[in-house]
């Protein structure tokens, strides 16, 4: 399609979602069919998008035709487009998966889940703060109305308090890159990544007040210790196939810390508030730890799982070593697949349907406790070698391995409880969701030699942040000579 040619491949991720959005709501008749189609398309988008980021090409897109940082830009490096594309291939799964499980007739429910999804990829894919928080905001009001949809009591009041959490991160985020503005007079990335080093003093204290305040929020997003107690209320307490489609959120919330710690960094930061997030990992993959293995149910031990895996991301990414963070590059879209799928077999479970879907529960659970030959188990023994490499992280690999094995023995209590369940069959179309879920781990692990060559490009781009700036702000406006 001439929609997804090259000059127009960094805006399709964001561009489709909202086009399926638009038409699953004003043709509710044929909402399931232009969903479907509308998730393949972005799908293969956002596959096109990672072919063109392995290239090395860091492809930006003007919207408006403005020049950066006047006006907004989108980017797509390894790092964006790796993370567009997890988020295309757990969603198209669970999109499948309802559509199977016939889930899909509470009114705007394919429109709510398009929203959801456009606001993720725009947040992967901004260049800068303000539209970050406009594609969080998105990303939110379409997630809002899928925990909602079919809920009692229980659902709405676990919803209103993720509601009441999210605001409150919202009005610190809109305080934060008011400071920012206030004092470096912009709100790109690439842009202040230049100016923030070059502020006077006097100024400094300002602009660190205000990263320290973004970072706040975003690890509030990631859920991380001690602002983690909102996501076990939440995702443990709303209907298990919309906790499997906001798997990813918490990892968008890891993803936008290290994308502007890898930018701003070096200006703002002496080290001690990436000491801060690394004990902040560290805490929240034990809290995930013992919360497995006091859970009995599949989401329960599901949604500790999300929350340990929130916890790793935030440990790699704040190592400081290339081999840790490509570890957390192949891990997270792992863990993202391999938790939807065991929300879904929860699903199952309580809809006594797990009676032949049985395999993809031992499929789910070893996946997502991370045990071999699954690929984020792979990830773990690239994380711990890069953290034994230096005698200072010994205690944290220690830390993750007890983490790790709390989680496995959570995970197997619980699938072994559910395994013994006796229920109907799950429709093949479920089925098939489950295997495409699954399906994503293994094809990690299979390919694992050149995930991880794409995974230790992408942390060599973020070591060295140059090209980035140069990217977006020496991206010209079309019909522009540079």
């Amino acid at each position: 399609m001439a929609f997804l040619s090259s000059a127009h491949l960094t805006i399709a991720p964001v561009a489709l979602p909202l086009l399926s959005a638009i038409l699953t709501l004003a043709l509710p008749r044929f909402g399931r069919t232009l969903s479907l189609l509308g998730a393949l398309a972005t799908l293969a988008a956002a596959m096109a998008l990672v072919t063109q980021a392995a290239s090395g090409n860091d492809a930006v897109y003007l919207l408006g035709n403005w020049q950066a940082p006047f006006g907004i830009a989108l980017l797509a490096d390894r790092l964006s487009a790796w993370a567009v594309l997890a988020t295309a291939w757990v969603l198209f799964g669970v999109l499948v998966f309802i559509v199977g499980g016939d889930q899909d007739r509470a009114a705007f429910t394919h429109p709510l889940f398009h929203v959801l999804w456009m606001g993720v990829n725009g947040a992967f894919l901004t260049a800068d703060v303000f539209n970050l928080f406009v594609f969080f905001e998105v990303m939110l009001v379409g997630s809002y109305g899928l925990a909602l949809l079919g809920a009692g009591p229980r659902e709405a009041g676990a919803t209103l308090r993720y509601v009441a959490i999210n605001l409150a991160g919202s009005a610190l985020f809109l305080i934060a890159a008011g400071l920012l503005y206030g004092v470096a007079g912009s709100l790109s990335f690439a842009d202040l990544a230049q100016r923030l080093p070059a502020l006077a003093p006097a100024d400094q204290p300002l602009a660190r007040a205000g990263a320290g305040l973004l970072a706040v929020v975003f690890l509030l997003k990631a859920a991380a210790l001690p602002l983690s107690a909102w996501l076990p209320q939440t995702y443990g307490r709303i209907s298990p196939v919309s906790a499997a489609a906001f798997t990813l959120l918490t990892k968008l919330g890891a993803y936008s810390l290290l994308r502007i710690t890898s930018l701003w960094g070096p200006a703002l930061d002496d080290g001690s508030f990436s000491n801060c997030v690394l004990l902040a990992g560290v805490g929240t993959m034990l809290l995930a730890g013992f919360g497995a293995l006091a859970s009995l149910s599949l989401t329960q031990v599901a949604t500790w799982g999300v929350l340990g895996s929130s916890g790793f991301l935030l440990i790699v990414f704040n190592v400081g070593s290339l081999q840790t963070l490509a570890a957390g590059l192949m891990y997270l879209p792992a863990s993202a697949a391999s938790a939807s799928a065991l929300y879904l077999v929860a699903d199952l479970h309580a809809r006594g349907r797990l009676g032949n879907a049985k395999l993809w529960l031992l499929a789910a659970a070893v996946c997502a406790g991370g045990l071999p030959p699954a690929a984020s188990f792979l990830a773990k023994i690239q994380a711990l070698h890069g953290l034994l490499a230096s005698s200072a992280f010994a205690w944290v690999a220690v830390a993750l391995l007890l983490a790790s094995l709390m989680l496995v023995i959570g995970f197997a209590r619980a699938g072994l409880r559910a395994a013994g369940a006796v229920g109907g069959p799950a429709h093949c179309v479920e089925r098939l969701a489950l295997l495409w879920l699954c399906g994503g781990v293994v094809a990690l692990t299979v390919f694992a030699a050149p995930v991880q060559r794409y995974a230790l490009a992408a942390a060599a781009g973020l070591a060295s942040p140059n090209a980035y700036v140069r990217a977006v702000l020496g991206a010209r406006p079309v019909g522009v000579m540079p």
